[in-house]
């Protein structure tokens, strides 16, 4: 098994030529447009907030909830680099009862840690960063808090093409599962 690191446009382009046999894409499965696709959900990836280590919300443990992050400046992505990502943030922020305020956009989550960690504790920032990934970051300047909202997760799916499916799809979907911590696949 090889991984490729590409948009998710181009990994589905490449799904369909068949160059590539299978590829992730975290979020409600868009085919844009490309007939012969399937996509099968196999985990959940829970969201956490991102804020610096010395703001008032870092110091409580726990969780937090979108509305304790209203006044807070929200640094996200754009749209068309993440769709998923900023549609389920933005949407969850207007269910919480506020719109977020917009921060300074950043070319990388490393350059917006970097921000984040570098506010002060009076006004602060934040941003969102998928639990898995925050576990594996080491930035002593930056605090990661689960949130109390439910729904701030985005599910993983594995596309593939529907007629031709990729040989050995099954012990991938094993093997899924078992890295998911049971997943959500077998799909009903």
């Amino acid at each position: 098994m090889e991984l490729v690191s590409a948009r998710a446009p181009e990994r589905l382009d490449r799904v369909v030529s068949g160059e590539l046999a299978a590829a992730f894409l975290r979020g409600e499965p868009d085919n844009g447009g490309r007939e012969g696709l399937r996509f099968l959900p196999l985990w959940q990836d829970p969201l956490v907030a991102a804020v610096p280590a010395r703001h008032p919300l870092a110091a409580s443990p726990g969780t937090v909830a979108l509305t304790e992050l209203a006044p807070v400046p929200l640094l996200l992505t754009e749209r068309r680099n993440n769709r998923a990502l900023v549609d389920l943030v933005v949407n969850a922020c207007h269910d919480a009862g506020f719109a977020p305020v917009p921060g300074p956009r950043y070319g990388s989550l490393d350059d917006t840690l970097t921000a984040i960690g570098a506010a002060g504790p009076a006004d602060g920032l934040w941003t969102v960063v998928y639990a898995s990934h925050a576990d594996r970051l080491h930035t002593p300047r930056v605090a990661f808090l689960p949130f109390r909202n439910p729904g701030m997760e985005l599910t993983t799916h594995l596309a593939v093409r529907r007629s031709d499916p990729p040989a050995g799809l099954e012990p991938l979907l094993r093997a899924c599962a078992e890295a998911g911590g049971g997943g959500v696949w077998p799909a009903a």
